[in-house]
């Protein structure tokens, strides 16, 4: 399948046009008319990913955190960076990533995160945007729907305690860091990655707000106001990315998916 083909169904699928804009989406590296028969997806393009890349003889790398985000001067060997995108050039892997249109996207990785937890009750969607695009690679008007936070109102309320069990279970993460007491909640609001900044605008809707990368003055604030945050963790909230990609590249690419799961940043002392 042609790279050109495949970014077009992911346009479709996740419309670069909901992403931040100061995001870095779509295709990084590459040309457009590789032939793809293999496919690595990921969360970051670290030096090990492009390492398993290399050694897979894959032809195209989906990651959801761009590794291109400020304007690059030069690419050499004399950074990390560079050395990255020179030796993907050198076995001419593309890269492509989904970051915050992935996140925001109708069935994007804030639902799949969502739905892991097996919460019963409806979702509501914040900032919902509904719209049409042109999508310039399959030549067809589209209809583009996601927003940014997803509020989960739940059919009958549960402890905050059992909420954090049911986080651990459904992530398969071991600890998370909270804010706030123990307490019955209904109203459950989520941003995957570090989604502190979206805080100010869910909270009047929600009991409870599950996120990552929490500062501590925020945490604070928020424990001062009686809310409740709950510290996911970054990787934690967004490593099963490359689950949600399986699932989505399975439905038109025929060829190999290769999931890869690199180790979480921070470790436990």
């Amino acid at each position: 399948m042609k790279l050109r083909d495949i970014a077009g169904e992911l346009y479709s699928i996740y419309n670069p046009k909901i992403a931040e804009n100061w995001d870095n989406v779509g295709l990084l590296l590459g040309d457009e008319n590789y032939e793809i028969k293999k496919i690595l997806v990921c969360l970051d393009i670290t030096k090990e990913t492009v390492e398993k890349a290399v050694k897979e003889n894959v032809n195209l790398i989906i990651s959801h955190h761009p590794f291109i985000f400020s304007d690059l001067k030069r690419i050499t060997s004399e950074t990390v960076l560079g050395r990255k995108i020179l030796k993907l050039i050198e076995n001419k892997i593309a890269v492509y990533s989904i970051h915050t249109n992935a996140d925001f996207a109708i069935n994007g990785l804030n639902d799949f995160i969502m739905d892991k937890l097996n919460l019963n009750g409806k979702t509501e969607i914040l900032a919902e945007a509904d719209f049409y695009d042109y999508n310039y690679i399959k030549n067809e008007n589209e209809k583009v729907k996601g927003g940014t936070a997803r509020i989960k109102i739940l059919d009958e309320e549960m402890e905050l305690e059992d909420l954090i069990s049911r986080i651990k279970k459904g992530l398969g993460i071991e600890y998370v860091r909270y804010v706030g007491e123990n307490r019955k909640i209904r109203k459950i609001g989520l941003v995957t990655g570090g989604g502190s900044s979206f805080i100010q605008n869910v909270k009047e809707h929600i009991d409870v707000f599950l996120t990552g990368d929490l500062r501590y003055h925020e945490a604070l604030d928020t424990r001062e106001e009686g809310g409740i945050l709950i510290d996911v963790g970054h990787y934690e909230s967004e490593y099963l990315f490359a689950d949600l990609m399986e699932i989505q590249l399975s439905r038109f690419f025929d060829g190999e998916i290769i999931k890869y799961f690199d180790s979480p940043v921070f470790k436990l002392g």
